[in-house]
């Protein structure tokens, strides 16, 4: 909802005390209003120098700690656990050092969350046909059946955390954010060549 002359002024005011530019700050979500937010955490989100990874884990942590805290309480199973259903949901046959690789788990936090899900029967894992030395993992019908059961719900607090944008918001969104995750891989490449 656009907003009024007075309710514009007054963001624009508020913005130059928090030192962030009105253009931002006129497109910050009620919600977000000083008024509505805790002292420190405006502080953390607005007045950060490191603004947008603030907002970036602020958004995060929302996401989160609510969906895994359900998954953990209807499934028993960790976060970690959990993203390896969802990894071999969304892309079967891979190894554990790829899904660890991928969302920045360590190996051996992964490998004992591979290994109970086997013992669970929710994953199975063979040698490669090409290499024996890799460990190729599938999800099983019981893994399947719990990342059917979860995605909704996962999908739905983006859908909620999406509302406030616009289709061509959510758009520039994705561009925006795939722009800054595409730039980060050659970023890692540079990090892991040997240095001469």
């Amino acid at each position: 909802m656009p907003l009024t002359g007075t309710a514009r002024r007054k963001t624009q005011q508020d913005a130059a005390e928090s030192g962030t530019s009105a253009l931002v700050a006129e497109s910050e979500p009620a919600r977000l209003d000083r008024k509505r937010l805790d002292v420190f955490t405006h502080a953390r989100l607005w007045k950060n120098p490191c603004g947008f990874a603030a907002r970036f884990n602020y958004i995060a942590l929302r996401y989160n700690v609510p969906l895994y805290g359900w998954v953990e309480e209807r499934f028993g199973l960790s976060r970690v656990e959990f993203v390896v259903i969802y990894s071999l949901a969304i892309h079967d046959g891979v190894t554990a050092s790829e899904i660890a690789s991928s969302t920045a788990f360590p190996k051996n936090t992964l490998s004992r969350a591979v290994n109970r899900l086997l013992k669970l029967g929710y994953i199975a894992r063979k040698a490669d046909g090409d290499d024996r030395r890799m460990q190729i993992l599938t999800l099983l019908p019981a893994g399947r059946a719990i990342y059917d059961e979860a995605l909704p719900r996962f999908a739905g607090m983006e859908q909620e955390m999406l509302a406030p944008l616009s289709l061509v918001e959510r758009e520039m969104l994705s561009m925006l954010l795939a722009k800054v995750v595409l730039a980060t891989f050659g970023t890692d490449q540079a990090e892991q060549e040997p240095q001469e």
